[in-house]
């Protein structure tokens, strides 16, 4: 079944193969209110959490005892005392009391705080607060008081999917029962419906008129319902963007979630890299070497169907188009007339609409049968498949042979465009819109083929006959699910090979073939109009000579002789693949989503856009004005002197910086866009970042003062200046670090900022221009990605990571008072190679150094001094998962924080603080922290210089491994804590000095997330740094989204 529906469920118990999946033992527990056993009940021998995490007690208890980092102070390394933030409290409950571990090394000073008491809040019952017995340190934490001491606190762990793909899932083990700490996220969630668009990942649906804009609330709902969703599901091919898009928008501005963190070393760019190098088949490249029996074979076969598809040849689209019926038929595809190409593509759509719509559940086996399928298959698309593609199928006219069929075509190397590649899912609409020949990407360009059979829309055709095969097997593959396995068909019933025989013939670029017909049928109204647009010019220019072909090779003449090639069949009259019209049926709600962005980003020409959209497509969504502008190509010029470079190597550039796409500059001025403004305002939106790219493109498609003040080329991996702000693209490192700062707004992976870069040559503002801002990777680790690593990845997210749980082996790690550090942003720069030429690159200003300068001031610096720090590093900063301290108050007033002991700073000043602060709340200020998890804390004025990122692996049990030579074999890995509480200027800083240094972050915020559970899921991610954000003592703030009645 699960290879059917491809969605991924949580793992069996079965026990893992190899050492990456997560621990068996870990599962939640059931149901059940949140209350102490019995005084009666005996103790559970060891707790629970033992038995969770049983496979790590094995582990050596040498890490235990000579692992210990101090969470108090630490020395830099110019001698001076670094402040920290950290107040390491004793938690004492009924039956263990949780305490600094007498072996935890400190440097600043050698005696041990006096303890706090950490208790319960209170019942109703209770009129006093009884002081409890003070247990050792070596009394065992038992089951209740585990649970209780980390309620609230998540634990990360793995869940395996399909293609050996792990999926990141957080779980709280002892809150099942409680649903306002099940739906603590580290994510923000989506501000229109139409932004759905950017996922496959399962989600609730949001309701009509949902819209967060301004301050992050949503609009008041009268009724909370989602008009024409679907009654229910229909095939799901069981693949996902890549990273996932609902956890890149992180609760803190500038941030992604864990999950879409984690995933960035297997994302789709990694994993489908492309386009394939074009080759014919290895047979073919030696036939003249090969003997008389196996090259007459070779050459009697060379054109039979399917004959080209599974022997290794990997075509070039392109050519194939050229060489035209006879080419096609190699690869199984029929010359298929338009008007039954169109008609069949509309049958199959309101099929699927039926599917998801209609009153009852049904499938396309309801409107005909197997053989009149098969029929419809092998007569009108297709050829029969030959005997030797026969293996294991009786039936040729079966459901088996037409999956197969349809399968081996969609996967034959390069003969169709490839939406696996990121490239093409952002281009999905060009060829659909945009008439040829086209002035950028890997398009044909019918003028340099005079057969009779290339015309101008013969591309758009072939994406159409593409797109009508994958909506053949998606509904055969519904069907065989709805009859064959749900109905429980005999005919129909697939077995075990069936399943593996399918799974090794398609690929990813199958998977996705799926996805975008799904996308083309819920977005259009296909329909098939025989009369030809009368602004399209359809005819074929007679082209002025052929261009230079390439070189026949020797041996493609020799084998062309021996086989006695036919001529192609005649062609008929060549019909205008505009005759397919395609009606968008969701214009409106995406015009919506367009206006929400743009005012949540404060784009300035907002009512422009607005006044000149709504105009053209007015209020009803099925005006003539719709129809016209979605069936009339248009046609894209480039500007005289623009230089565009190779469209092949701009399209598949995978360059962290650059990512440029040429807009559509329009000849009318009152025409709304190009093939980019048509693709959103349709809905034609493929899952994955294309989202964040047509938004903004689509905004300045639409802004005609805009483009001609910045130009038709965009650079979509990097920043503009405009109307005295900037705009950063999120995969710029320069957006995510002034994404912290004040006035910045950011909504679908843009940043609006009001800092303006300077050219360091000049100290001038640089206005009007787009930028490239080269950085380098991050270092990464040597071996598996962490996302691979399940069992490593739990362990290190777990409150008790072994077995050992003496209450002396935690720390209860708390935010002291705020330091007085005083940071103030001064600005940007940019500058050419080596940080001295001038800004030079065309059409976009290239900064190959881009710097942040602040002014940093405190009281352990006499005079203000000047910091630039250079944005080095691709780094990500990533927002922590919210957690909840469980309940209880800490009772002794008179404990000295971290940052007092051994400063010289007022004890009794800072007592009183964090005692008022503690009698405020009725929670404890954070979670215990095991004593292995090993920390420093850095205040900013005492951060030391950028050097070469170390490539090491956060481990606390001493399995990571420096590969610098220099440093220690056995130096302590332990995680950086930057206090940059208090302003934001500060934690712009602290994420300067994160990408000059190499070091990815997570973001902290004081009341979100305690200090422990931060320090828990940078080690759990393998992170280097935590900064610690907000404005002093916590306050808890609302986990859930707020939402107005």
């Amino acid at each position: 079944m699960s290879f059917f529906f491809g969605r991924r469920h949580s793992i069996s118990g079965a026990p893992p193969l190899h050492d990456d999946a997560m621990p068996t033992t870990l599962r939640r527990r059931s149901s059940q209110p949140h209350v102490r056993p019995p005084a009666t009940e005996p103790r559970a021998q060891g707790g629970m959490f033992h038995e969770l995490f049983r496979r790590h007690q094995d582990l050596d208890h040498d890490h235990d005892q000579g692992r210990e980092q101090g969470h108090g102070h630490e020395r830099g390394q110019d001698g001076e005392t670094m402040k920290g933030v950290t107040n390491t409290a004793t938690a004492t409950v009924a039956a263990g009391q949780v305490e600094s571990s007498p072996n935890d090394k400190t440097t600043a000073s050698t005696e041990q705080p006096p303890s706090e008491e950490v208790r319960r809040k209170p019942t109703a019952r209770t009129k006093s607060h009884t002081k409890l017995s003070t247990p050792s340190a070596e009394t065992e934490l038992a089951r209740e008081d585990t649970e209780f001491l980390f309620s609230g606190a998540p634990v990360f762990l793995l869940d395996k999917g399909r293609h050996c793909h792990w999926y990141l899932q957080v779980i709280f083990p002892f809150d099942d029962h409680d649903p306002f700490i099940q739906n603590l996220w580290d994510r923000r969630p989506l501000a229109h419906a139409s932004f759905t668009l950017c996922t496959l990942h399962a989600h609730l649906p949001l309701p009509d008129g949902w819209v967060i804009q301004g301050d992050n609330t949503p609009v008041r709902l009268e009724c909370w319902k989602r008009a024409a969703a679907p009654k229910r599901a229909s095939f799901d091919v069981g693949i996902f963007e890549t990273p996932n898009m609902l956890s890149m928008y992180g609760r803190e501005p500038g941030t992604i979630g864990s999950c879409h963190f984690l995933e960035l070393p297997i994302c789709d760019a990694v994993r489908y890299v492309g386009p394939e190098v074009p080759r014919p088949m290895a047979g073919y490249m030696h036939l003249s070497s090969l003997p008389a029996s196996a090259a007459y074979e070779l050459m009697e076969h060379y054109q039979d169907p399917y004959s080209r598809c599974e022997d290794g040849t990997v075509h070039d689209r392109k050519e194939l188009l050229c060489e035209g019926p006879l080419a096609w038929r190699r690869i199984g595809v029929r010359d298929i007339g338009l008007r039954t190409l169109v008609e069949r593509l509309r049958e199959l759509a309101d099929v699927r609409d039926e599917i998801l719509h209609g009153t009852k559940a049904t499938s396309i086996m309801d409107r005909e049968s197997v053989h009149e399928l098969s029929r419809e298959l092998f007569t009108n698309f297709l050829y029969p498949l030959p005997h030797f593609m026969m293996q294991g199928i009786n039936n040729p006219h079966g459901i088996k042979a037409q999956i197969k069929a349809l399968t081996v075509v969609l996967a034959t190397p390069g003969a169709w465009a490839n939406f696996s590649l990121a490239e093409w899912r952002l281009r999905a609409g060009q060829l659909l819109w945009e008439a040829a020949p086209h002035v950028d990407g890997d398009f044909l360009d019918p003028s340099g083929c005079d057969k009779p059979w290339v015309h101008p829309t013969l591309e758009r055709k072939w994406y159409l006959v593409q797109m009508l095969l994958a909506g053949e097997l998606l509904l055969r593959l519904d069907a065989t699910v709805r009859v064959g396995i749900l109905g429980h068909s005999n005919e129909l019933r697939p077995s075990m090979r069936d399943m593996l025989d399918f799974d090794r013939t398609r690929n990813g670029k199958v998977d996705w073939d799926i996805v975008v017909v799904r996308r083309l049928m819920d977005s259009f109204d296909i329909s098939y109009v025989p009369d030809e647009p009368a602004v399209a010019p359809d005819e074929p220019s007679s082209p002025s000579s052929p261009t230079h072909q390439k070189s026949e090779r020797h041996h493609h003449r020799f084998f062309e002789n021996f086989i006695h090639r036919s001529e192609p069949p005649p062609v008929g009259p060549v019909e205008s693949s505009w005759n397919c019209k395609l009606i968008p049926s969701r214009v409106h709600l995406q015009m919506q989503g367009l206006f929400v962005f743009a005012d949540n980003i404060g784009w300035p020409g907002l009512e422009t856009v607005k006044a000149r959209l709504q105009s053209k497509i007015g209020d009803d969504p099925t005006n003539q004005a719709i129809v016209d502008v979605y069936n009339t190509p248009t046609h894209n010029v480039v500007p005289d002197g623009l230089e565009l470079g190779s469209n092949i190597d701009e399209m598949y550039s995978r360059s962290p910086s650059r990512r440029r796409l040429l807009l559509h500059c329009a000849q009318d001025t009152g025409e709304i866009g190009g093939w980019i403004t048509r693709s959103w305002l349709s809905g034609f939106v493929m899952p994955g970042e294309m989202i964040n790219h047509l938004l903004m493109a689509t905004m300045l498609e639409n802004d005609p003062e805009a483009m001609a003040q910045l130009g038709p080329v965009v650079n979509l991996y990097g920043g503009v200046s405009y109307s005295g702000r900037s705009w950063w693209s999120k995969e710029c490192i320069v957006g995510r670090v002034l994404a912290s700062l004040d006035g910045t707004k950011e909504s679908m992976g843009w940043i609006s900022s009001p800092v303006v870069p300077k050219a360091s040559q000049t100290s001038e503002d640089i206005h009007n221009s787009w930028f490239e801002v080269v950085v380098k990777p991050v270092p990464q680790l040597t071996g598996k990605p962490r996302i691979k690593q399940g069992q490593k990845l739990t362990h290190e997210s777990s409150p008790l990571p072994v077995r050992n749980t003496q209450c002396g082996a935690f720390s209860l790690p708390t935010d002291g008072p705020v330091d007085g550090v005083k940071v103030t942003f001064e600005g940007l720069s940019f500058s050419g190679r080596d940080g001295q030429q001038p800004l030079q690159g065309s059409p976009h200003l290239v900064a190959h150094k881009s710097c942040m300068t602040v002014t940093l001031a405190s009281e352990t610096i006499k005079l203000p001094r000047t910091l630039s720090l250079p944005l080095t590093y691709n780094v990500q900063f990533i927002a922590s998962h919210e957690c909840r301290p469980p309940g209880g108050f800490i009772s002794s007033p008179n404990t000295p924080s971290a940052s007092s002991a051994g400063t010289g700073t007022d004890t009794n000043s800072s007592s009183a603080s964090s005692s008022g602060s503690s009698h405020k709340h009725h929670r404890l200020p954070g979670h215990p922290l095991y004593r292995t998890y090993a920390y420093k804390v850095l205040s900013l004025d005492a951060l030391p210089e950028p050097s070469a990122p170390e490539t090491i692996s956060l481990d606390r049990m001493g399995m990571g491994r420096t590969l610098s030579h220099h440093q220690h074999q056995h130096q302590q890995h332990e995680v950086i804590v930057l206090d940059a509480r208090g302003s934001r200027d500060k934690e712009t800083l602290a994420r300067a000095w994160c990408a000059s240094a190499g070091h990815n972050a997570i973001i902290g915020r004081v009341g979100r997330t305690c200090l422990a559970c931060c320090i828990r899921e940078a080690y759990a991610l393998s992170v280097k740094t935590v900064i610690r954000v907000g404005e002093g003592h916590p306050s808890r703030t609302p986990s859930v989204q707020t939402i107005p009645v």
